[in-house]
């Protein structure tokens, strides 16, 4: 996919979130971090990002979309920032609230030579005790062309989607199928068509 210049939105959020996602995601794995353990997680992204990302306290999943709060908050929370994190119920979590209140960012007018995004997004925790951990730089978000998702990481998206109607055998048998498309002698074989056709 890299030379083709592929790009596939890893989270159903806006996408001016999705590097300081990863970066958040990260930071949380590599460090085993526990919502109680942090005091402060700064982000430094782009001005023309920030107008975009317009809703500091969501309310609703909708919202949520559009707010690098609430990004960071479930990617520390959840570990994650998939459809189950977008829902109304789950914004509207006290961990989740707690958590938004800790998230200060700050912007640079700096931009990508043809898009209104920073060169770069910056994402740092400061713990209870003080220690501050840092994440280097995301110039790049992963399952952008350039960061190109793994086998497993699309399987993981994908699963997110599908299982909304399939069940899950179901959905992994599908995702196997597309993988290797190219064998299949007609895509009348998908098991999505046989999935229509008994619904």
């Amino acid at each position: 996919m890299p030379d083709l210049g592929i790009n596939v939105k890893r989270y159903p959020t806006c996408y001016c979130t999705h590097r300081a996602i990863d970066a958040m995601i990260d930071l949380a794995r590599d460090h085993d971090l526990k919502p109680d353990a942090v005091k402060e997680i700064r982000v430094r992204t782009g001005t023309t990002q920030m107008l975009m990302l317009r809703n500091s306290n969501p309310q609703t999943g909708l919202e949520a979309k559009f707010s690098m709060e609430f990004a960071m908050a479930a990617a520390l929370v959840a570990g994650r920032v998939g459809l189950a994190e977008l829902t109304d119920e789950f914004v509207r979590r006290p961990e989740i609230a707690v958590n938004v209140g800790k998230v200060k960012c700050t912007t640079v007018d700096e931009t990508i030579p043809g898009l209104p995004m920073a060169p770069d997004d910056r994402v740092s925790v400061v713990l209870a005790d003080g220690k501050v951990i840092e994440h280097p730089p995301v110039a790049y978000a992963k399952g952008s062309w350039e960061r190109p998702l793994d086998r497993e990481e699309l399987l993981e998206k994908f699963l997110d989607c599908a299982t909304r109607r399939l069940e899950c055998n179901h959905a992994q048998a599908l995702f196997d199928q597309l993988w290797d498309i190219a064998e299949l002698p007609s895509v009348r074989k998908l098991l999505l068509i046989e999935f229509r056709q008994h619904a």
